[in-house]
C-alpha cells in the first residue's frame, strides 16, 4: 500500500508529498520546492528514500531539488516537455523574490505511460497539459490516489496565464485524463486540501462533466 505524506512548503504553501510503500519503507519524494522541511520529515518518518520526482518545472515544485540531490545523492525524474521552466529556474527565483537556486539536472524523463516504482508501489504517469505543456500526474490505481500537482484544485484548476499555459489543454486533460479516473479516487493537490474526481467532476466550477 502506499501512504501519501504532504510537506507544505515555500511561501506559496506548496504541498511536496512523500509517497511511501508501506511494505518496503522505500520512499519517493515529488515537487520538492524547499529541501530542509522535507528532510526533516524523512527523519521523522524513518523511510529510506529512492527517488525524486517533479510533476512540472514551477519554482516552488523543484526550486529544492537540486539540495535535496545533494543530501540524499537520488536520481531525479522529470518531464522533459517543462525543461524550459526548469532552466529557467534562476529567473523564476529572482522574479518572486527568492534565494538563488540551482538548477537540478534529472535523471530521467516522466513520460506519459511510463511506471513509476517505489517498493511493491506502482505509479502510472499521465500527461496532463494546460498549466505548463510538459505537465504529469502520478496514479496510484491500486490505492485508488493521484498526485496531481497543479492541474485540479478542490474546487478550482491550474492557472493557465504562465507562458506556454492554456486553458483548452487543461480542459481536456481534466475532462479526459482525469474524470475518467474512478470517482472515490483522491485527489493529493499542489496547492490546498486533497478532494476526489467525483467531487470535482460534479461541482467544481471551471471543469465540470
Amino acid at each position: 500500500m502506499l501512504r501519501i505524506h504532504e510537506v507544505p512548503v515555500t511561501p506559496f504553501q506548496q504541498n511536496c508529498t512523500i509517497l511511501v510503500c508501506e511494505e518496503t519503507g522505500e520512499a519517493a519524494i515529488c515537487d520538492c520546492g524547499d529541501a530542509q522541511p522535507v528532510l526533516e520529515r524523512l527523519r521523522q518518518l524513518g523511510v529510506k528514500p529512492v527517488k525524486i520526482l517533479s510533476t512540472h518545472g514551477h519554482l516552488d515544485h523543484i526550486g529544492g531539488t537540486a539540495a535535496l540531490q545533494d543530501a540524499l545523492g537520488l536520481p531525479f525524474w522529470f518531464p522533459s516537455g517543462d525543461d524550459f521552466w526548469r532552466l529557467a529556474l534562476p529567473q523564476q527565483a529572482q522574479t518572486y523574490g527568492f534565494p538563488a537556486v540551482r538548477v537540478p539536472e534529472p535523471d530521467h524523463d516522466l513520460c506519459d505511460g511510463d511506471v513509476v516504482e517505489i517498493g511493491h508501489c506502482r505509479l502510472d504517469v499521465i500527461h496532463c497539459p494546460g498549466h505548463t505543456p510538459g505537465h504529469v500526474v502520478l496514479h496510484d490505481a491500486q490505492g485508488k490516489q493521484l498526485i496531481a500537482g497543479d492541474v485540479l484544485f478542490r474546487g478550482s484548476i491550474g492557472r493557465t496565464d504562465f507562458p506556454r499555459g492554456s486553458f483548452k489543454d487543461l480542459e481536456r486533460s481534466i475532462r479526459e485524463r482525469l474524470y475518467v479516473l474512478p470517482p472515490e479516487t483522491e485527489v493529493h493537490c499542489g496547492h490546498g486540501p486533497a478532494t476526489t474526481i467525483g467531487h470535482e467532476s460534479r461541482t467544481n466550477p471551471f471543469v465540470r462533466l
